[in-house]
């Protein structure tokens, strides 16, 4: 049997982050002088772009594929110190020890060897995902994940025994009981921490073509949401947001504008397609939710997020917040009664910002590639948790979390076949 010491970790909370609508409007996405909350020193994002591309050239796939790799087992970034450590199991092919050798001026890189490979632990996480899914007795956990370090599974769990979006109950389980279960089941080691029932609750404003991720859109069933990158699929000029908001359907700004109507979806990944009438602005609102210069920033292609990494949102809700570090990645949880596989996980630094509010839903994560005003597009925001947070001004009276679920851009551009403008 594997069991791991119990985790005793403050009550979390995930929340769909859809919300009440906003009356104020926003001016069309222009350049401008703003800095966002959390605020990362260039030199050390220039550090993180440069630990990212080895993590990539060590893995030499997309990240959603980075468990086909035999022997890799995960890795983790230190952007404030240039160092990267790699996790794997087993060997560790020539080719990866040579990039190893000759890092980056400034990057340095460890290896460390792990029981398990990623894959093993994401198949060990699905026995767990398909144990809750069917309901089986005391599966009682609404989240789990690999841990970087390629020794096992971390879980959390609902002390009051319900099963979140059903109406089954469980008998009252300890922590130590949650992870012997869950170790017995997955087959591997396994954390437990208690976290609360997870909560579905129900934003820019005004956007115009070409349209620019982190404005409010007006779902069918008139749902508020906040929109994510546009890219190209083949010929046809798109919009993401969330599948929560709606997968069928016209999509309007929050003034009333029609955007166009949704094509495609896919609840797992939580992200609904927009055909759009217009193009693309390949922006992103990078100002707080009331800017009034609209201010943006620019879409400079798609990359893969790294345990330790910094990344930044931006919602309609809350506007932009950044210095958001990678605590998570191939983590699945259930908001509401759904489970969403593979998710990344990042969470405030410290306590001058909030990670994501009610309303922020669909709207992008992204991350800087030099430091500078261009931005790397990494994931669109499925939920908030961690604990809650003392919100900062906001378009409407919401709830703020402390860390943000979002998937990453890499499976969505597979699943969709885009290419970010």
């Amino acid at each position: 049997m594997h069991i791991r010491r119990t985790a005793l970790v403050g009550a979390a909370m995930l929340a769909l982050l859809t919300a009440v609508p906003a009356h104020a409007a926003a001016a069309p996405p222009v350049r401008g002088a703003h800095r966002p909350d959390g605020v990362v020193d260039p030199g050390v994002l220039r550090r993180q772009a440069a630990l990212e591309r080895l993590a990539d050239a060590i893995t030499g796939v997309p990240g959603h594929r980075r468990a086909t790799v035999p022997g890799y087992a995960g890795h983790t970034i230190d952007p404030q110190q240039g160092l990267l450590t790699l996790y794997w199991h087993g060997d560790v092919p020539k080719r990866i020890t040579d990039l190893l050798e000759h890092t980056p001026p400034g990057i340095t890189a460890t290896v460390r060897q792990t029981p398990y490979t990623l894959w093993q632990l994401r198949e060990a996480r699905d026995r767990l995902v398909e144990a809750a899914i069917r309901g089986d007795a005391d599966a009682v956990w609404n989240a789990a994940g690999p841990a970087a370090d390629g020794t096992g599974l971390s879980v959390t769990y609902t002390p009051d025994s319900y099963t979140p979006g059903t109406d089954r109950r469980h008998r009252s389980l300890t922590g130590e009981q949650v992870a012997t279960h869950a170790a017995e089941l997955a087959g591997v080691p396994v954390d437990a921490a208690p976290s609360v029932a997870l909560m579905a609750t129900a934003t820019r404003h005004s956007d115009a073509s070409p349209w620019s991720a982190g404005a409010e859109l007006t779902a069918p069933g008139n749902a508020f949401c906040t929109s994510g990158f546009g890219p190209w699929r083949g010929r046809t000029a798109v919009l993401l947001t969330a599948a929560h908001c709606g997968t069928s359907g016209t999509y309007k700004t929050g003034t009333g504008t029609e955007i166009g109507a949704a094509s495609d979806s896919d609840i797992g990944l939580d992200i609904t397609v927009i055909n759009t009438n217009g193009g693309p602005s390949g922006r992103f609102y990078d100002g707080a939710w009331d800017n009034p210069s609209g201010y943006s920033k620019r879409v400079v292609g798609a990359g893969h997020n790294s345990v330790g990494g910094l990344v930044c949102d931006s919602g309609a809700m809350s506007g932009v917040h950044c210095g958001l570090k990678v605590t998570k990645t191939e983590y699945a949880a259930s908001v509401e009664g759904t489970w969403h596989k593979d998710m990344d996980v990042a969470e405030r630094t410290d306590g001058s910002t909030i990670a994501v509010a009610q309303g922020d839903r669909g709207g992008p994560v992204f991350a800087s590639v030099t430091g500078g005003e261009d931005m790397q597009a990494r994931g669109s925001i499925v939920a908030g948790g961690g604990q809650k947070a003392v919100c900062s001004p906001t378009s409407t009276r919401t709830t703020c979390y402390d860390t943000v679920l979002y998937t990453p851009i890499s499976p969505v551009v597979d699943r969709f076949g885009l290419s970010l403008a």
